[in-house]
């Protein structure tokens, strides 16, 4: 009789209700998520996107709402989220406290108005990654004050592993450490190495954490900061990540071609400013702890002129794109962009099309296939127009070239943290040197050189490496590069 009624009466009943459940829940999915996409939609307008981005964000909401809504929450803010606003308070904070009626170094103007350009300074190159890595070691090891680093990625590999022993050695000696690492780049592996470096009586900060319901805001805001300050004198930055694909005891083939620059001297306050700034909003700390640090002003060291240009969601201008584009615009006669990735914006694309168009010299290097395929694919329609408008396009063969730098008619160097690619441009907190002493510029030219000998043009690349991606492909990823 129970196996009856189990059979005809309870059976078909909970199968039915299951199927109900499931119907009901897959209604229910698909409702939240076209009610999520509307709020995205709005949200994309009110922040006043541009086209392109709009478009980019809505074709994969509105069509794909089950991986577009949660990837736009991770990744999709800019400059409106509250911890932006937040961020840019501290900064101007800091800024606040730097101010003194006497300040001990001469502030002169070149190509812009920010504060950030000082003399008298020493600059010294570091020109690949054994070079680089020896002198951060030597800097850690001989520091008698204070070490502070911020960097994108840390991995825990011989050369993360030999920088976290120094500092914790040299935390326990009671030298002021602090170490800023972002959430996203030193994601993985990391959690032991800052435990050890706290411990030892240092200071570990993360910068925005990945995931946004532990901030209330975008994931996509990251800290792509490489900066090394010893005692508030020396400073060491670049685009070198703390990892051996950067740096290195020995010499590796697989090593990206990178550098970085010694800084000493009144700039030296500049990327100080910067780096604390950063570091109370990640530590949730007042500018006014570091008030001291924050008003020390290096004394002169060389005879280099030298501007700090920081970028990011927390300044209202984007610094460095606007840079970027008055020296495409300003230049005369040459003009040389070194750089991994290449996703411009439609207007430094344009500026460089018409700077072609009336003969001027660009030079611009990428390497053949770099780290990032999605990038690659995303830089040829730009590409193959620059090439058609007369832009000398060399491309990288030995491996990843990771170096960013742009030279304009042997008076300017830009060097720095950001790519040409609207995440560094728009999006990421950036940092870049501008130098404006020719013997300065010349060690560059030195190395874009090297870089050049080992390079082919476009029509090379095209013909014997079959670097060309299929039209298909292409044209799927022309959608989404907005969001690259």
């Amino acid at each position: 009789m129970w196996n009856w009624f189990q059979d005809q009466l309870i059976a078909p009943f909970a199968e039915w209700f299951g199927a109900a459940i499931a119907v009901l829940l897959t209604n229910l999915i698909t409702v939240l998520g076209f009610l999520l996409a509307l709020i995205i939609v709005r949200r994309v307008f009110v922040e006043k996107r541009n086209p392109s981005n709009f478009f980019a964000w809505f074709f994969i909401v509105v069509f794909f709402p089950i991986i577009g809504v949660p990837l736009y929450f991770m990744f999709g803010g800019r400059k409106s989220r509250k911890m932006t606003r937040v961020k840019a308070e501290v900064t101007e904070q800091a800024k606040e406290l730097v101010k003194n009626p006497e300040p001990n170094t001469k502030k002169i103007t070149y190509h812009s108005h920010n504060e950030g350009v000082s003399e008298g300074n020493h600059f010294e190159l570091l020109s690949d990654g054994e070079i680089a890595f020896k002198r951060i070691c030597q800097e850690i090891e001989s520091a008698e004050k204070s070490i502070h680093i911020a960097t994108y990625i840390l991995r825990m590999d011989a050369t993360g592993s030999r920088i976290v022993d120094l500092l914790e050695a040299r935390a326990k000696e009671g030298i002021e450490v602090r170490l800023l690492l972002d959430s996203l780049g030193s994601w993985f592996g990391t959690w032991s190495a800052r435990h050890r470096i706290r411990k030892a009586g240092g200071h570990v900060g993360m910068f925005m954490p990945v995931l946004p319901i532990q901030t209330h805001t975008s994931s996509n805001l990251r800290n792509h900061r490489k900066i090394a300050i010893f005692d508030g004198y020396r400073a060491i930055t670049g685009g070198q990540n703390l990892d051996m694909r950067f740096l290195g005891e020995t010499p590796d083939p697989d090593r990206f071609k990178d550098f970085s620059v010694v800084t000493q001297g009144p700039a030296v306050a500049h990327l100080t400013q910067t780096f604390l700034a950063d570091w109370a909003f990640a530590t949730k700390t007042s500018p006014k702890l570091y008030r001291e640090q924050l008003r020390y002003k290096p004394e002169e060291a060389g005879d280099s002129t030298i501007e700090v240009m920081p970028s990011g969601p927390d300044i209202v201008s984007d610094t460095i794109w606007e840079q970027i584009l008055r020296i495409i615009q300003e230049f005369k006669r040459n003009l040389t962009i070194i750089t991994p990735y290449f996703i411009p914006d439609e207007v430094l694309y344009r500026s460089l099309m018409v700077k072609a168009h009336t003969g001027r010299r660009i030079r611009l290097i990428l390497p053949l296939k770099s780290n990032q395929r999605l990038a690659d694919i995303a830089r040829f329609p730009y590409l193959e127009e620059l090439h058609k408008a007369g832009v000398e396009i060399l491309f990288y063969t030995p491996g990843m070239l990771h170096g960013k730098l742009i030279l304009s008619d042997g008076g300017l160097a830009l060097i720095g943290s950001a790519n040409i690619d609207m995440r560094s441009l728009f999006v990421n907190f950036e940092i870049a040197l501008i130098h404006y002493t020719e013997k300065d510029i010349q060690y560059l030219q030195t190395w874009a050189d090297d870089v050049i000998k080992d390079s082919i043009d476009y029509e090379t690349a095209v013909q014997k490496h079959n670097i060309l991606p299929k039209k298909f492909t292409r044209d799927l990823v022309q959608l989404i590069v907005p969001l690259l």
